[in-house]
C-alpha cells in the first residue's frame, strides 16, 4: 500500500452513527426517572439537593445530546461523502 492510498471502513462509520443514535435515544429518554427519585426521598433538605442536582443534570443532559447529535451527523456525513468518491471513482474507472 503506498502513501495516497486511503482506506474508509464505511462499516465501522456505519455502526458508530447508529450507536451514538442509540446512545441519544437513551439519554433523551432518563426524563422518568426524575418523579421517582424525588418520590422516595423524605427529607426536604435532601430533596431540594436532589432537584439541584436533576436542574443540574438537565442541562448538562441537554449539552450532551447536542453534541452526541453533532457528531453523529458528522460520522453520516463523513460515510456518505466517503461512499460517493468511492462510487464516482468507481464509475470513473469503468468508463476507461
Amino acid at each position: 500500500m503506498s502513501k495516497a492510498d486511503l482506506i474508509v471502513d464505511f462499516e465501522l462509520l456505519e455502526k458508530s452513527a447508529k450507536q451514538l443514535g442509540e446512545i441519544q435515544r437513551e439519554f433523551k429518554n432518563l426524563d422518568g426517572w426524575k418523579d421517582d427519585v424525588k418520590s422516595v426521598v423524605g427529607a426536604s433538605e435532601i430533596k431540594e439537593a436532589m432537584t439541584d442536582f436533576i436542574d443540574n443534570w438537565d442541562d448538562n443532559r441537554k449539552r450532551l445530546l447536542e453534541s452526541l447529535e453533532s457528531v453523529g451527523k458528522m460520522v453520516e456525513g463523513t460515510r456518505d461523502a466517503f461512499q460517493k468518491l468511492d462510487d464516482d471513482l468507481a464509475k470513473a474507472g469503468r468508463k476507461k
